[in-house]
């Protein structure tokens, strides 16, 4: 499941050296907290690099050479992003497309984040995971329940009347 970022607004340095954390919005999630670990920063801002190319092609965009620290730690080469596994419709933009889970979980992020999870079909090889304020979680829920009471309301009766 896909992430869109609509606006970056900060990055800084972990407590601990270890990550880039950007803060950042997004679309339908609301204020995000993005983190990278440092072995990968390089490659990052190399394939963002690439993609600026490609908005751009007639710009040349430099891209950073990864450090000789970097090229010592041995990491996976960069896996290539996948199709999005649900095209975005090219005849009409508003179009969604809905899909029932199977199952899902809510919890609080115990890394000390503050944030709420939800992982839809949990445990499942089609999971997905979304990460919440606790005020966008709370709108979330409320959306939830005034959702599900005007469901309910339009519903008829399952127990037929006499």
């Amino acid at each position: 499941m896909a992430i869109r970022v609509s606006e970056v607004r900060s990055s800084m340095v972990s407590d601990d050296n270890k990550e880039v954390i950007v803060a950042s919005t997004g679309k339908y999630t609301g204020d995000l907290e993005l983190r990278f670990a440092r072995e990968c920063v390089d490659q990052l801002i190399q394939l963002l690099g690439q993609a600026k190319k490609a908005f751009e092609p007639t710009k040349s965009v430099p891209v950073p050479a990864a450090s000789a620290s970097a090229a010592s730690v041995t990491t996976p080469p960069a896996a290539q992003p996948k199709a999005d596994p649900v095209p975005a419709p090219k005849t009409n933009p508003d179009e969604v497309r809905f899909e029932i889970p199977k199952n899902f979980t809510v919890t609080a992020d115990t890394s000390g984040r503050g944030l709420v999870l939800m992982i839809i079909n949990h445990r499942l090889e089609n999971q997905n995971g979304y990460a919440f304020s606790p005020d966008a979680a709370k709108q979330v829920a409320g959306g939830l329940i005034k959702s599900a009471d005007a469901a309910l309301a339009l519903k008829p009766s399952a127990t037929p009347t006499k």
